[in-house]
């Protein structure tokens, strides 16, 4: 990975670790697994009794890090930070939620991580290029991976699911969907490597077979559909090469198509009958119904929303009424973008919104320009991050390693655009 022959190379490499390590852990990987001691949803353990704060004070260490080493290259990253409007004004919106937020303690909290993951993604994008972070992201998804198989062999009451999942896959995670989330866009990751035709490939085929077998074995349905239209647009971009217009048609084809289906798929399994079913909770069942009172939630305060994570507490405050209508544990809306209403109100979620249409339109424009893997792999992700908040939450929060990709890819394009960086 490196030659060490001087301090320059030492500190590289130091560098390349200190982001592997922050990617594991603000995935939410391995340390909460150990905290909670394997728990499993339907077991009877009450997570809020569990001492998890080692996981927080990690968390801030790597904040601080992130930022001294951000300010070691101040003028990129104030750059790359100030260009990026939209991005900027969201960071603002997080911070001054804790003005009208029903729990401002709580509220704060999520600040500082929200805060601190965004300047991860800045780090990523003012230290690494688009093809380094693929190689990052290559190293760290195959980690978890390997490791989240040796958890199933070895201490399997950790890496499998009992309970209300018996037997399902969670690896390194807490959970099922957890696991499955995170590895939809790492088989992503090792198809665009195979891609590459070097005399590694061999090893990447592995790793995604290897992928979407552990998948498979997590149950996670939204998991698998997501990766299913990133491997379609894959192979559509691979074997086609068509003309950028054509291609763009193709892929707004396909996501809608995704789209549609994912939707249909979501009301389909939140039906009556299977809503209850043995065995069915929230996290696979019941999304709609869901849905339908977390909007009676979002119209008491449209606008600004709750407070940035402080609405979902359980049967205290507003999440109570959910909790009461649905006589289930819902512990978040099963839809990103209405988590992040729920939020940051209606006028968190446009800026949202218009800072993903921004980094799409970029992502386009560098498509255009270059036909290698790093040229792809924004569009990829922004597709999986759009399909995996329709029936899941993989950034409504702000504090995890898509939301860190994410503001990595979005601050990347900026970079390019402004014709600062080479992009490999």
């Amino acid at each position: 990975m490196f030659m060490i022959k001087s301090k320059s190379d030492i500190f590289r490499a130091f560098e390349f670790v200190f982001s592997m390590f922050s990617l594991v852990h603000i995935s939410q990987a391995i340390v909460p697994l150990i905290l909670t001691r394997g728990a499993n949803e339907g077991d009877g353990v009450d997570l809020a009794s569990l001492d998890l704060s080692i996981n927080a004070k990690i968390s801030v260490l790597i904040y601080l890090v992130t930022f001294i080493l951000l300010g070691i290259r101040w003028k990129k990253s104030l750059v790359a930070f100030s260009r990026n409007t939209f991005l900027l004004i969201l960071v603002g919106v997080f911070c001054f939620s804790y003005f009208w937020s029903i729990n401002p303690e709580q509220t704060m909290r999520f600040s500082v991580y929200a805060v601190g993951t965004t300047g991860i993604g800045l780090y990523l994008a003012t230290r690494y290029t688009l093809s380094e972070q693929i190689n990052l992201l290559t190293w760290t998804y195959g980690l978890l991976l390997i490791l989240s198989i040796l958890f199933a062999l070895g201490v399997p009451q950790y890496g499998i699911m009992s309970g209300v999942h018996e037997g399902a896959l969670r690896g390194v995670f807490t959970h099922k969907n957890q696991f499955g989330a995170f590895m939809a866009p790492g088989g992503v990751i090792f198809l665009l490597n195979a891609f590459r035709k070097n005399k590694y490939s061999w090893l990447y085929w592995c790793l995604l077979v290897l992928n979407c077998a552990a998948m498979i074995m997590s149950q996670s349905a939204t998991a698998l559909g997501t990766f299913t239209i990133m491997l379609i647009l894959c192979l559509t971009y691979r074997i086609f090469r068509w003309r950028y217009e054509v291609m763009v048609l193709a892929v707004l084809t396909i996501t809608v198509i995704g789209f549609i289906s994912l939707i249909v798929a979501a009301g389909y399994i939140s039906s009556d009958s299977l809503f209850g079913s043995v065995g069915k909770d929230a996290t696979l069942s019941g999304r709609t119904l869901i849905w339908q009172y977390v909007w009676d939630q979002i119209q008491l305060r449209p606008w600004l929303g709750y407070g940035l994570a402080a609405f979902w507490n359980g049967y205290n405050g507003p999440s109570g009424y959910i909790q009461l209508a649905t006589r289930i544990a819902v512990i978040y809306a099963h839809n990103g973008f209405l988590d992040i209403w729920l939020s940051i109100g209606l006028v968190g979620l446009s800026v949202f919104v218009i800072s993903f249409l921004g980094t799409l339109v970029r992502s386009l424009a560098l498509l255009r320009k270059t036909n290698t893997p790093e040229g792809f792999w924004p569009l990829l992700f922004l597709t999986y991050i759009l399909l995996s908040n329709l029936t899941e939450g993989t950034i409504s929060s702000f504090n995890t390693s898509f939301w860190a990709i994410y503001a990595a890819i979005s601050y990347s394009l900026v970079i390019v655009e402004s014709k600062k960086y080479a992009i490999a």
